[in-house]
């Protein structure tokens, strides 16, 4: 703001036309190419160094649309076939082949599949030796192999596609030898994005703090760029965890097809930050939106969760908000299209119901809401956009918490339904960004 104080007025006055002029041609072809008359009604406010706020109303120029995705396979669930057992699928990725992998973060492997769900093989296993990993988070391909993320100690294993050990991808190490996880990462546009934690413990203050980051390195494992960042301290001597403190861009961060990177730094506010792929600040995506409450139900899930982690702090005190974050997550499409998954789209859906997305075009507005139809629930299962496809991997959420030792989040006298994998078809009307 600073910066911009000491601009001459009608210098001023002129770029705020220019901005408007643009986004004003913008709409027009947006519209013209959507195939209605409707118009955007938000603003664009310019600020300093270069960035804007793209503020949308809350509803879009579009009329929203509801599609039935049609199924094309399904993998695991009630199926006797042992090629089709998963412990916790936390990644799929697809390769240029179009085959399909699914990383298992319990059986420590990948299993690959053609593009029509036929079992191919399965590459990586337990350990700590050339091509092994344990419990793995994500994954992402270099130009030849195959590269699985370990969460703790932070390490990226690569492997060949045929499962043979390919080394290791060299990461940035933390600057004072504290300990470090890689808790996610993704490849996208020529970027390779990892979600990085870094924690310490202050013996002599009585504090413990992470580090929550995340970074782009290059193949040498130089950091070359950093973006959301947030550090969490807890105080022994009176600590507190709150779940909107701890949840912030945490698992809701995309890297989109341009290489770009997209993250929630925001709990209570609707609001996607863009990064260009050296670190700067591009633009802030923003749209009008009324908190949703929780339910006491969802408190109490939520409590029963953290509580969980906090009692390994003496005296921890657990705080949770009485108003679900404003954006579960985000997807960006291949065309340049955001989805984002409200609070609100994601909560009281009629049964068959995927979700509804609200839809900003490459230009960071707000088209319409789309409604998708078939088999998931976008709180419990974990959804994943690659190309003209959505996977859903059902049960997720419980059996991630289970694997880790959490007890007590659901009924117990309830037998947990085997981990699936859906694959459906995204066509017709649900690419609103041109």
């Amino acid at each position: 703001m600073k910066r911009e104080r000491t601009i001459n007025r009608l210098v001023l006055v002129w770029r705020v036309f220019a901005v408007a002029l643009v986004v004003f041609v913008a709409v027009l072809v947006v519209a013209a190419a959507d195939g209605h008359a409707g118009t955007w009604a938000g603003k664009v406010t310019p600020g300093a160094n270069g960035t804007q706020t793209i503020s949308s109303p809350a509803k879009g120029f579009a009329e929203p649309a509801t599609l039935k995705l049609p199924e094309l396979w399904r993998l695991g669930g009630d199926s006797e076939d042992e090629e089709e057992f998963f412990g916790v699928i936390s990644d799929i990725d697809i390769d240029a082949n179009g085959q399909v992998y699914l990383l298992d973060s319990q059986l420590n492997q990948a299993k690959i599949y053609t593009a029509d769900g036929e079992f191919v093989r399965s590459i990586g296993r337990e350990g700590e030796g050339p091509g092994e990993f344990r419990t793995p988070t994500s994954m992402f391909f270099t130009k030849e192999k195959v590269a699985v993320i370990q969460m703790m100690p932070g390490k990226i294993v690569l492997l060949t596609k045929d499962g043979q050990p390919g080394g290791d991808y060299p990461i940035p190490q933390a600057p004072d030898g504290g300990f470090q996880m890689i808790q996610g990462g993704e490849s996208r546009g020529g970027n390779v994005v990892l979600y990085m934690a870094r924690q310490k413990f202050d013996q002599a203050a009585g504090k413990w703090s992470r580090q929550s980051f995340l970074a782009s390195i290059d193949p040498t494992g130089k950091q070359v760029a950093e973006y959301s960042s947030k550090e969490n301290t807890i105080n022994m001597a009176s600590a507190e965890m709150n779940d909107a403190t701890w949840d912030t861009f945490e698992r809701r961060w995309e890297v989109g097809p341009n290489g770009k990177v997209y993250a929630c730094n925001s709990y209570d506010n609707y609001e996607v930050t863009v990064y260009d792929k050296s670190g700067k600040v591009e633009k802030t995506i923003t749209r009008e939106y009324k908190h949703v409450p929780r339910t006491a139900d969802e408190k109490a899930f939520m409590n029963r969760m953290f509580s969980h982690w906090a009692k390994m702090i003496p005296n921890c005190k657990v705080v949770i908000n009485p108003m679900d974050k404003d954006i579960e997550n985000i997807y960006v499409r291949d065309d340049g299209s955001m989805w984002v998954l409200s609070s609100a789209g994601a909560r009281n859906l009629p049964k068959g119901t995927l979700g509804t997305f609200d839809v900003f075009n490459p230009e960071g507005q707000f088209v319409k809401q789309v409604t998708l139809q078939g088999q998931g629930d976008p709180l419990e299962d974990l959804y994943v956009f690659e190309k003209d496809r959505l996977y859903v991997v059902t049960s997720f959420l419980q059996a991630a918490m289970s694997a880790q030792g959490v007890q007590g989040l659901y009924d117990e006298a309830e037998e947990p339904e085997p981990m699936a994998v859906i694959c459906y078809k995204l066509e017709g009307d649900v690419i609103a960004a041109r």
